[in-house]
């Protein structure tokens, strides 16, 4: 069943309540993290919890908890919720301060709240790879830090929607960041090629596991600029994050990716995903 934890209490996810005076609702003054569970199993756990502590450092919020404390919360929390596959959110703002002002409190309890609720099978028998269109990427300069601020994500997967695709990617200066929700990647002659790390794009726990995938098991791999135009050539185009996991594009704007089908080297990657998920399970 799904299961809430809400600053040291459990419930269900409906009876949660937060003040309309925390930072989080007021200012997006807070980080988080998206975890799949597999087989009760919690997906590259350590990575993502190194992953939290940055970004709880990078908006200068002391942790709540120590490293290990968090984890025992998580598997409590998966434990409860028997859900399986499922996906565990994990947000952790600045908490309750009233009157509403800009400055952080000298003093103030973090708000925490997790909730475990089912996630979808993501079936391997029919992929239908996605339809994407290229944005300009106006969002803030520290993508990389994981905040709830998700406004200017918001509006481009949803102005790519009304244009009848599936999804944005994103393009600044001319070079590819991310999608909306995920990191990117192409491959053009056999070899597979993703944007490096920036302050500019999340540092996808799903993404580092990809690339290490990739030259565990000898495959070319690059973590270099793409260009728009070089994006617009790629022989394949995928999407990596969390609830995606390794997900192929067949459309950029109005050309076809490859022959508009996932492709073989999509295939050998997705592979390797599938059989990492099985054994870490």
């Amino acid at each position: 069943m799904a299961i809430a934890y809400l600053n040291g209490e459990w419930m269900q996810p409906e009876d949660a309540r937060v003040s309309v005076f925390d930072r989080g609702f007021m200012f997006g003054d807070g980080i988080y993290e998206v975890m799949a569970v597999y087989d009760g199993e919690v997906f590259t756990l350590d990575q993502h919890l190194v992953r939290l502590q940055r970004s709880l450092d990078a908006i200068r919020l002391v942790s709540p908890h120590a490293s290990e404390e968090w984890r025992s919360l998580i598997l409590e929390a998966v434990a409860r919720g028997q859900e399986n596959p499922a996906y565990l959110y994990l947000q952790v703002t600045r908490g309750v301060a009233a009157p509403r002002n800009h400055v952080y409190p000298e003093v103030v309890q973090p708000t925490v709240l997790m909730t475990v609720m089912h996630a979808p099978v993501l079936e391997r028998q029919n992929v239908v790879p996605l339809k994407v269109v290229t944005k300009e990427d106006f969002r803030w300069g520290r993508g990389d830090i994981k905040v709830v601020s998700l406004i200017a994500n918001g509006l481009l997967k949803n102005e790519a929607i009304a244009e009848g695709f599936d999804d944005a990617i994103l393009v600044r200066d001319g070079w590819v960041t991310e999608s909306t929700a995920a990191n990117v990647f192409i491959v053009k002659e056999g070899v597979i090629v993703t944007p490096p790390k920036s302050n500019y794009l999340l540092h996808g726990i799903t993404r580092d596991h990809v690339v290490d995938l990739a030259n565990e098991a000898g495959l070319s791999m690059e973590e270099r600029s793409i260009s728009e135009s070089e994006l617009l050539e790629a022989d394949e185009v995928w999407v990596t994050s969390t609830g995606q996991e390794v997900w192929p594009v067949g459309q950029v704007n109005d050309q076809v990716i490859g022959n508009g089908s996932a492709g073989v080297v999509w295939q050998a990657v997705d592979d390797l995903f599938q059989a990492s998920k099985r054994k870490s399970s």
